[in-house]
């Protein structure tokens, strides 16, 4: 993998971002847990050999790419705030996430036909489908595992709940794809809810587990996870229709192509004229292919109608849940870095 400490890779991904915030802000933020990640990062290294080549291949590609790591982030934050600081458990558990969520990308390009992935040709288009859903069913053993070995029920149940919940997010947005028009917010929410919050909810929740707290702070530092997860995920849906694809290391306007409808839109259609709506339902129903015209123009309709802006507030929203849930931890450089790791979820709009 990376010749670097897992920490210094990091920095210099975000230093190449230009729609975060400086990269001292994040450093500022791991700099606590450095050392924890560089464990991590050895673990998942250690993961994904194989006597199959091509297994190790497309794991390192993904894995190796510069992602921000932050569900590990938020484990072993979490952790290191409710007074467990060390142990081998912190270090397998916070990986088996992580592999997790990089199994689900695996498989998310093949079900979106992505092609791009952190700035990079996805996987599925360097080595096709198959290859690509049977890597991430690798790694999702891998991380299975690594969970088993931390010999906590508890700590089991939390992280595969999550991944069911993470699955059944999958299949809603599948079925919701390519009936635009007819999706709820409520739809919206519950894809995003159960997609994108449930792996965090448990990398707070986990982090709790391990550090032995009672139940109701256990529930308290989920919270936390579970609130920036919704806030990360409207953070990225209002980038898709504002940001430029350098920038945000995948093509904008994804979402829209790919047939799913997200927050932004949702709240500009429901703004929209009658001429406005009729014109998006002929772009977004009677197309299989969209042109930049009308790429143009949905994202001219969001910009009219405040999607976006209406979007990050509501993550704001979340962002101040999040603070709230954990605002009876002792305060601890590693609270306050939760603190801070809670604002930089909606900085990276820029």
């Amino acid at each position: 993998m990376a010749k670097l400490p897992y920490y210094e890779l990091v920095l210099t991904y975000l230093r190449c971002s230009d729609n975060l915030k400086p990269a001292m802000d994040f450093s500022d933020i791991l700099s606590i847990i450095s050392t924890d990640l560089d464990e991590v990062e050895q673990e998942l290294e250690a993961s994904i050999k194989s006597p199959v080549p091509l297994v190790y291949e497309i794991s390192q590609y993904l894995l190796g790419s510069g992602g921000k790591r932050l569900r590990p982030a938020v484990l072993l934050l979490s952790s290191g705030a409710c007074g467990r600081l060390n142990g081998k458990e912190r270090t397998y558990s916070a990986a088996a996430l992580e592999l997790i969520h990089t199994a689900t990308l695996l498989h998310d390009d093949v079900v979106d036909e992505a092609k791009l992935r952190r700035g990079k040709p996805s996987s599925n288009i360097v080595w096709g489908n198959k290859a690509t859903v049977l890597v991430g069913d690798f790694m999702l053993a891998k991380a299975l595992s690594l969970i088993q070995s931390c010999g906590d029920l508890e700590l089991i149940k939390a992280v595969t709940d999550a991944a069911a919940k993470l699955a059944q997010g999958q299949v809603l947005e599948v079925m919701n794809t390519s009936n635009m028009l007819e999706v709820t917010e409520e739809v919206c929410f519950g894809i995003i809810e159960n997609k994108t919050a449930s792996l965090l909810e448990s990398c707070g929740t986990v982090g709790a587990i391990l550090a032995g707290v009672e139940d109701g702070l256990k529930h308290s530092v989920g919270q936390y996870g579970f609130n920036i997860g919704v806030a990360f995920q409207l953070t990225d849906d209002a980038l898709d229709y504002s940001s430029t694809e350098e920038e945000f290391g995948k093509g904008v306007g994804q979402d829209l192509v790919e047939g799913k409808m997200t927050l932004p839109l949702y709240y500009s259609i429901q703004e929209a004229s009658s001429s406005e709506r009729s014109k998006i339902n002929d772009v977004l129903v009677s197309k299989e292919v969209f042109n930049e015209d009308d790429l143009s123009f949905v994202r001219d309709i969001v910009g009219r109608y405040k999607g976006v802006q209406k979007t990050n507030n509501m993550a704001e929203n979340y962002i101040n849940n999040a603070k709230d849930a954990i605002s009876l931890l002792p305060d601890t450089p590693y609270k306050n870095s939760l603190d801070s790791l809670a604002d930089y979820i909606v900085d990276r709009r820029g």
